[in-house]
């Protein structure tokens, strides 16, 4: 195969090029409007429990402001682990702490109480400007 042949056969997909910039503008640009949404136009940011578990302390009461890395609520929950071919469970009391700051509008449980993972446990005001 010659040169002028093998700079023909590499040149096959030349026209799709513009395909793919376009596919990764359009790409950016939903990355864009979403981050702006979520920055700007939500209103609320629901906190959903990372694991299963039982609530044992809140920390907020419905009104406070809260900062970023400030303790919210703390739970009790098992962790399971394999020590000597046997399985064991141990219950563990966790810290949930807030990932960004805002205003605390509910607090859906109460103290004793039992969630699943993903229930929403606390409700907050979006600080326009962050990423919740």
């Amino acid at each position: 195969m010659s040169a002028e042949e093998k700079k023909k056969a590499l040149t096959v997909f030349k026209t799709d090029r513009h395909e793919d910039v376009a596919a990764c503008c359009f790409a950016g640009l939903a990355v864009v409007i979403v981050l702006c949404y979520m920055a700007f136009f939500l209103p609320s940011v629901t906190i959903k429990a990372p694991v299963d578990g039982k609530l044992t302390e809140i920390k907020v009461k419905v009104g406070d402001t809260i900062a970023e890395g400030q303790p919210l609520y703390v739970y009790e929950t098992k962790k399971k682990k394999f020590v000597q071919g046997q399985m064991q469970e141990t219950s563990v009391s966790e810290t949930f702490k807030s990932k960004t700051p805002g205003k605390v509008l509910s607090v859906k449980l109460a103290p004793g109480e039992a969630f699943k993972k993903g229930n929403g446990l606390l409700v907050v005001e979006h600080v326009k400007g962050t990423l919740p």
